[in-house]
């Protein structure tokens, strides 16, 4: 796993601790600003992490798609997690991979197997492909193993630890499960949108 420091303010002792999604890069999320500092953890060829955050006293947690079952995962025993005061999930559940409450199992792997990423990226961003002409992504071969690496990492001792605040569903997704959604939470947010819904906000701390 990589981090990166998409925003570091020295005047702010708060941070939003962002866990992206299968084939994010840091690249993605450059037209979002923020008077906070924020922290991305990403590319998932592994699931090691190891994060100094003593210097902040405030933390926002954001996590999206598969983003949300490796927050759920990883944070269960960090010495941080009392500062995490408010805990945001965008399209993805804390399981990832569940008949019921995630992806398909059977979706998942015929993704795996049958993997393109002009096609991932159209499923992704949908009508608003143009706007992410700019977008670094991996090579499809190191994608397809990230995405054997979620399968590993998601299906390996299952079970829901993070409580999120607030969540979002995009009305438009097709990658994850709108019924996964309800099914693992009583309220969800709508936004009009494909999976990939940043487009629609100019700025993290609006989320």
């Amino acid at each position: 796993m990589k981090t990166y420091f998409l925003h570091k303010n020295e005047n702010s002792k708060e941070l939003i601790l962002f866990f992206g999604g299968f084939a994010s890069h840091f690249s993605h999320f450059r037209h979002l600003s923020s008077k906070k500092n924020v922290l991305m953890c990403y590319d998932y060829e592994d699931f090691n992490l190891t994060l100094n955050l003593n210097s902040f006293e405030k933390i926002t947690l954001i996590a999206f798609s598969m983003g949300v079952c490796v927050a759920n995962k990883l944070l269960r025993n960090v010495n941080f997690y009392s500062k995490i005061k408010l805990k945001i999930a965008i399209n993805g559940s804390n399981l990832g991979i569940d008949k019921k409450l995630g992806i398909h199992p059977r979706v998942f792997l015929k993704t795996i197997k049958k993997f393109s990423l002009e096609n991932f990226k159209k499923t992704l961003f949908k009508e608003e492909i143009n706007l992410a002409k700019d977008f670094v992504f991996k090579q499809e071969k190191e994608l397809k193993k990230e995405l054997e690496n979620l399968w590993n990492f998601a299906n390996k001792e299952q079970e829901s630890f993070l409580v999120w605040d607030k969540i979002y569903a995009s009305k438009n997704d097709a990658i994850f499960p709108t019924s996964a959604l309800e099914n693992s939470f009583k309220t969800l947010d709508f936004i009009d949108a494909p999976h990939f819904l940043f487009f629609h906000f100019n700025a993290w701390d609006l989320f």
